[in-house]
């Protein structure tokens, strides 16, 4: 599943990945992570909303970027991970992609 970071036998041997393979590995290792998270957070919403009679069908679109939203939501309360900032949005309508709303990041 996540990509172990090879760190030698003893500092400065030579024997672990450069620095250049270890960041890539961490940063494929977030990526997977928070797809993960995406997809957990998302099964636990459409369970949520299968559970509620009145609910009009799956309970959002769900979106896991490198990237800001770069265009309108396709459904109110749409989620969108941008992996690379972290940071996570919630659609608050439909029409722009000002409808946007960013909840959290790091450091925030």
């Amino acid at each position: 599943m996540f990509e172990r970071i090879a760190v030698g036998v003893q500092q400065d041997d030579g024997t672990g990945d450069t620095l250049r393979a270890a960041f890539e590995k961490v940063n494929e290792n977030f990526s997977r992570l928070s797809e993960a998270l995406a997809q957990i957070a998302a099964q636990n919403g459409d369970a949520q909303a299968a559970a509620a009679a009145d609910w009009p069908g799956d309970f959002v679109a769900r979106h896991v970027s490198d990237m800001a939203p770069d265009a309108a939501p396709p459904l109110l309360g749409s989620v969108w991970v941008d992996s690379s900032e972290p940071a996570v949005y919630v659609s608050v309508g439909t029409g722009s992609r000002d409808d946007w709303l960013k909840l959290a990041s790091r450091g925030a």
